[in-house]
């Protein structure tokens, strides 16, 4: 009688065996999203403190990657971290090729903030304008001079001044950005830009002497000179 019972017994398990639930399949973990991704997403919603960090871990990963200097630079200034900013736009200044955009606006942010605060630029705390935007070719151009009177004789012209242009928010223009300089006349042109509203400034960081909203036509030359009229001692067109 045991032989059969150890049978049925042998048979019942090899039945369990066939009939067992396979095992769970293993769960598949979502991939993780790319430091570079999330920062770039929390500064497009301005939440410049999220996106520091996430910045820095990015470049951990892609030390040599321009724009990710660039971008983290241009964060700091909205977080007032003077330094690091310097730092970032000094790396992107010694790395990036200087006919891009980058270069040009690092080394134009490095060049504005280390200018003395002249009788005309009264100090405040450094504050970058964000520069995250590349600019776009347009069929507009925009021209002007400089002039300011420093002088009981009269005003004189500005020599090798950097000029800023910046689009508006929620117009055309938005995303754009221009610098030049003036020449040795004092005159300064941007040409090829996209048409719509800008503010007309002469810095970066600090107060700056001019403040002034200028509207460009598609297709045609605009323009508008800055001097102690439109100085933002009379007209600021942007308070901050």
């Amino acid at each position: 009688m045991r032989r059969p019972m150890a049978g049925v017994a042998m048979i019942l398990a090899l039945t369990a065996c066939q009939n067992a639930a396979p095992p769970p399949a293993a769960s598949v973990a979502a991939p993780a999203v790319a430091p570079a991704v999330q920062a770039r997403e929390a500064a497009a919603r301005s939440d410049w403190r999220a996106a520091a960090p996430l910045f820095r871990e990015a470049i951990a990963q892609a030390p040599g990657e321009i724009a990710l200097h660039y971008e983290l630079a241009v964060v700091a200034t909205h977080v007032d971290d003077r330094e690091e900013a310097t730092r970032e736009f000094r790396w992107v200044v010694v790395n990036a090729s200087p006919g891009s955009q980058e270069y040009r606006l690092a080394k134009a942010w490095l060049d504005d903030a280390s200018q003395p605060e002249s009788t005309t630029t009264t100090t405040s705390s450094t504050k970058a304008t964000p520069v995250l935007h590349v600019e776009r070719a347009g069929d507009a151009n925009l021209y002007g001079g400089v002039v300011w009177s420093s002088e009981p004789n009269g005003p004189h012209s500005t020599r090798r001044m950097q000029i800023h242009l910046y689009g508006v928010p929620n117009t055309a223009t938005k995303e754009q950005r221009y610098t030049v300089r003036t020449d040795d006349e004092g005159r300064f042109e941007f040409k090829n830009i996209v048409a719509g509203p800008y503010k007309l400034t002469n810095r970066v960081a600090g107060k700056p002497t001019w403040r002034v909203r200028v509207d460009v036509e598609a297709g045609r030359d605009t323009g508008f000179d800055l001097h102690p009229g439109n100085s933002i001692n009379v007209r600021d067109d942007f308070p901050e």
